[in-house]
């Protein structure tokens, strides 16, 4: 039913409204503030009610984000910080929304077994995809949040299978901001524990072994804990705590030792599975304090990782194994313009050495250390060439040098001893990155992995791959 509305009193209506929605921009130009309404002002004469709604200027449409920012090398493992106002993929106000958190990389994986203790085994080409997905926000100005999920590359493509994937949890963090000071909570990642790479091997993100890896062996901590920062002057000081299984944090691959066969301590937990789960017997606690510089010219860091293993939580009588990290890592950014090309320069170098305890697995000397200590040594050098921005080519290498004690009984007149296996592992990257669009590139990368044990040349490893890809992040 249409309401009984006299022909005048809406033409009237339709005018005022058409005056107002015009003179309200000329108005907004003039002043920050909304000017009050004049009694000669058809606002104020036809329609007093409707004045608080027309006068406010509209609010400024949020600027586009910057997507360097989301592809920086750094980003494709902290991932970008929240921005401070509403980007462009957003729901919700200025300093209240939430945005989506979308990569997705795919493409061919050629994988040749140069030596291999399988000397049946062979190489094969692979087609590959990875997809990172959640979502990120602010909750006002001191308040942000980031869930984060990935699904896997895993061995070959084994990642899917007839509907079902394999998933990883990635960031799943509430942070709180305020004064240059930042608390978080949840599972975190500690941009300290971050080694510089080169940015032209993030082709799969960085979820390939050859990109892995090397981050991993150097200390690289995600993982469920809290962690402070403090921020100024371009230096940060940071303090993070996770105490919970080893599997709870990436920290806990660098701990080295004879642990059920296997060198590196994060194997242990899966060696026993109860209703599903891994191995709860076991109690990993690591504090990390930090510091670290960022100036134009050039990056630093320095940490230290201190951490304390019960490898029986069910029991009192076997000893604590106790241990460090300690970090270093420097990048210089270099610029320059060759006639009409501008191009950029980023060279860097990593350095990590982990020691720990190691216990004596030997049966009949249960509950024992080793007077031997695991050692490793984790060194990385590269070199990244940009050309007209994000495009460009760059190298990484890195070396893993461990030395893993063990025991001998005495026998006879024998004494006991503690001899070290030393093993040496070797990644190397060389990649090519072209920028197409803003969020989408194409990347090229060849890589090889090698690993020599002491005196057992019958398990030496080396392999040579190669990818090409597109990737998109959002």
């Amino acid at each position: 039913m249409n309401p009984s509305f006299p022909t005048a009193s809406r033409v009237a209506l339709v005018c005022t409204l058409a005056s107002a929605l015009v003179s309200a921009p000329a108005r907004a130009q003039d002043s920050e503030a909304p000017a009050a309404a004049t009694s000669d002002s058809p606002v104020a004469q036809a329609a007093p009610q409707a004045a608080p709604v027309l006068e406010p200027a509209a609010p400024a449409a949020p600027a586009r984000p910057d997507p360097a920012e989301k592809q920086a090398p750094e980003a494709l493992v902290l991932g970008a910080p929240t921005p401070a106002t509403r980007p462009l993929f957003a729901l919700g106000g200025d300093t209240y929304f939430i945005s989506p958190v979308l990569a997705i990389a795919g493409g061919l994986h050629s994988e040749n077994l140069l030596v291999n203790p399988n000397p049946d085994k062979e190489g094969r080409l692979t087609t590959i995809a990875i997809a990172r997905f959640g979502a990120e926000g602010r909750l006002g100005p001191y308040v942000t949040f980031r869930s984060e999920f990935e699904r896997n590359i895993r061995n070959h493509g084994s990642g899917i299978w007839e509907g079902t994937a394999s998933m990883s949890v990635r960031d799943q963090v509430l942070r709180l901001q305020r004064w240059g000071a930042t608390v978080e909570a949840g599972i975190i990642l500690d941009p300290a524990s971050v080694d510089f790479f080169s940015a032209h091997q993030g082709d799969v993100l960085l979820a390939d072994k050859y990109t892995r890896d090397p981050l991993l062996f150097s200390g690289f901590n995600r993982g469920q804990g809290v962690q402070a920062r403090y921020s100024r002057w371009g230096f940060t000081v940071g303090l993070s705590y996770t105490e919970a299984n080893p599997l709870s944090s990436s920290s806990s691959y660098m701990v080295g030792g004879s642990f059920g066969g296997n060198s590196r301590f994060w194997q242990k937990p899966l060696g026993t599975f109860s209703n599903g789960q891994p191995d709860d017997d076991i109690h990993f606690r690591v504090i990390s304090p930090s510091l670290t510089y960022d100036h134009p010219w050039f990056e630093a860091k320095a940490m230290a990782q201190v951490f304390n293993i019960n490898t029986q939580a069910n029991s009192k009588l076997d000893p604590a194994l106790t241990g460090y990290n300690v970090r270093g890592n420097v990048k210089l950014k270099l610029k320059g313009m060759v006639p009409a090309l501008p191009f950029e320069v980023t060279p860097f170098f990593n350095v990590a050495r982990v020691e720990n305890d190691v216990t004596n697995s030997v049966a009949g000397y249960s509950n024992e250390l080793l007077d031997t200590r695991f050692n490793a040594l984790t060194m990385t050098g590269g070199l990244d060439v940009f050309l007209f921005g994000r495009s460009g080519v760059g190298f990484q290498v890195t070396r893993v040098a461990d030395q893993t004690p063990s025991f001998i009984p005495p026998i006879g007149s024998t004494p006991s001893s503690e001899p070290v296996i030393g093993t040496t592992t070797t990644f190397l990257n060389v990649g090519a990155t072209w920028w197409m669009f803003d969020q989408v590139a194409l990347g090229a990368r060849v890589a090889t992995y090698a690993r020599e044990i002491d005196g057992k040349p019958e398990l030496e490893e080396r392999d040579l791959s190669g990818f090409l890809t597109l990737r998109m992040i959002l």
